[in-house]
């Protein structure tokens, strides 16, 4: 299969550690700053839904290729559900970032719906059943950590298996997984280095750790978009 030379390049990676460092260090800017970094609709939050909806873009982009193969197989069906899935997840992913737009649009969340949500917004993941019974954000990062990080090491070591997934799916770049884990890792060196230097009061020391994080999650999101739509054509 055709391999994106971008993926092979170290500056793709030695970029993306920079930016992912340099962006946890806005935690000790001064309130003025973080006012345009942390709040609602502001920067992170908006790179946020800006990944998401990037990454949505790419795969249904992705998805629309298959649809133009002439050979047809149960493989490739696979391989268009899955496609699909992905699309449809990440633009559920933007959505629920930016509330369905609810802000933007001057939209009054739902009686209902406030009630039990523990922002009072328009959006599934911050109800409380989520919130504090199923944590949404283990699940966010038993998915990336699956698909970037624990997939492409099963490939990697495991032939039959290798050979068997390619046939319908295009394993993400191991190095993609090892930015998500710096990522993550850093993010709880951050939350011990910054917690004594954070004086933001509008937002939440843990949010604002969850804002940059997720933030960054979200683009590296964009990156697996690329590298698995690369070939949908071939094989």
């Amino acid at each position: 299969m055709r391999k994106v030379k971008l993926f092979s390049k170290p500056v793709l990676y030695v970029t993306a550690v920079v930016y992912i460092f340099a962006v946890f260090l806005t935690l000790a800017a001064g309130d003025q700053l973080a006012g345009v970094l942390f709040a609602e609709d502001r920067y992170f939050e908006n790179m946020g839904a800006f990944g998401f909806f990037a990454a949505s873009f790419i795969f249904f982009y992705g998805f629309i290729r298959t649809l133009k193969r002439y050979s047809v197989n149960v493989f490739s069906r696979i391989r268009q559900f899955i496609i699909l899935g992905l699309a449809l997840l990440f633009l559920f992913g933007g959505g629920e970032e930016i509330s369905w737009g609810q802000r933007i649009f001057n939209i009054q969340t739902p009686e209902a719906l406030a009630g039990i949500n523990a922002q009072e917004e328009t959006n599934i993941h911050n109800i409380e059943l989520f919130e504090y019974k199923v944590p949404f954000e283990r699940m966010f990062d038993l998915f990336w950590l699956s698909l970037t990080v624990i997939l492409p090491l099963v490939v990697m070591f495991v032939s039959p298996l290798r050979e068997l997934i390619g046939k319908f799916f295009t394993v993400p770049h191991l190095g993609i997984g090892l930015l998500f884990l710096f990522n993550y890792l850093w993010a709880k060196v951050a939350e011990v280095i910054y917690r004594t230097g954070y004086t933001f009061t509008q937002v939440p020391f843990i949010q604002a750790i969850q804002e940059i994080k997720e933030s960054n999650y979200a683009l590296l999101f964009v990156l697996v978009a690329i590298y698995t739509i690369q070939d949908f054509n071939e094989a």
